[in-house]
């Protein structure tokens, strides 16, 4: 967002993850000067009525929700009771963004109208929406309400992301051949499917800011793309956690998708070693086997591929886990 409205105006965004009331305290103290038009502010939550604070002293003029999963559902207990602490950014704003791909954000979007709230429906789907972003074949292409405004563009990003951003800018006035002309050099957020090549030649992908199942189905997804010719391809990962009931079968499910489209899988630590195995072995019945490595540590597994990896090979670092998880 940050990237595309200022190509109008003079903007400021929350950096890293700065998304709760320490961290947008900090944005505003160390970030905000003089002159500033447009501030976007990150907000996450843990629990209802932390967003609703938030909103009490950051109060957005336009409100964007991109989706509904299972982060943190440890701590909801439920993705109703998520959607109901996110909706709490929508509660008197002007403008809404919602990305309707999800039912529910759908249905909010509805009940937003009805509400006298200005509405933009965005989809990586749907070309009818409002703004909706194409994922065709590794380059994006973007439609308003049915009709393309540019195609080809050779951007890394999540297609329901990247409509949002589109129409946070058209919203904020920047005119569609600007948003056009900036689109192709959108930056990739750091550590979030942030790609570069080490030293040795190897392709990283860093989606270690990652740690939910729609965002590792689409990292793997990068990584299947970008890899089609790689010798090796390589997914290293410490699984998810905050997933509740929900955390052993989706670590299985992911580590079991990892192993169709990677020729090895790094299971670094404990925490959720026993479903990443599980999933694996699954894979190992279904499309074929792939190779597992068991590492206590991330610091052995990037020397693991530091010694095993060479030019060409790619290797994704999906997740990282705080210190205090064994």
């Amino acid at each position: 967002m940050a990237h595309l409205v200022g190509a109008a105006t003079c903007v400021v965004a929350s950096p890293a993850s700065f998304n709760n009331r320490a961290g947008l305290a900090r944005a505003v103290n160390e970030h905000l000067a003089d002159g500033t038009e447009v501030f976007v502010a990150e907000m996450g939550t843990y629990g209802r009525g932390e967003i609703a604070a938030l909103c009490s002293w950051v109060r957005p003029d336009v409100s964007v929700i991109t989706a509904v999963g299972p982060v943190h559902l440890e701590r909801f207990g439920s993705e109703d009771r998520v959607l109901e602490a996110k909706a709490e950014i929508l509660e008197g704003v002007p403008c809404a963004v919602l990305v309707v791909d999800d039912d529910r954000l759908s249905k909010l979007a509805e009940t937003c109208a009805r509400n006298g709230t200005r509405v933009w429906r965005v989809s990586g789907r749907d070309t009818g929406a409002d703004v909706c972003v194409l994922d065709e074949g590794g380059a994006l292409s973007v439609y308003m309400r049915g009709e393309e405004i540019v195609g080809g563009l050779p951007v890394e990003a999540r297609p329901g992301n990247a409509a949002a951003a589109v129409a946070v800018a058209l919203e904020l006035g920047v005119p569609v051949d600007e948003v056009a002309r900036r689109l192709p050099t959108l930056p990739v957020a750091p550590h979030r499917l942030e790609p570069s090549v080490a030293a040795g030649g190897v392709v990283v992908l860093d989606d270690t800011y990652n740690a939910n199942p729609a965002g590792g189905r689409a990292a793997l997804a990068t990584l299947e793309r970008l890899g089609v010719d790689a010798p090796r391809r390589v997914v290293v990962t410490p699984g998810m956690v905050e997933l509740g009931s929900l955390q052993s079968e989706e670590n299985a499910s992911f580590a079991a998708h990892a192993l169709s489209v990677a020729t090895d899988l790094v299971v670094v630590g404990r925490t959720n070693r026993r479903a990443l195995l599980q999933g694996a072995r699954r894979a190992s019945e279904g499309t074929g086997p792939g190779r597992v490595v068991v590492l206590g540590t991330r610091q052995e597994a990037t020397e693991w591929v530091r010694t095993h990896l060479g030019s060409g090979d790619v290797v994704l670092y999906e997740n990282d886990l705080p210190d205090h998880y064994p």
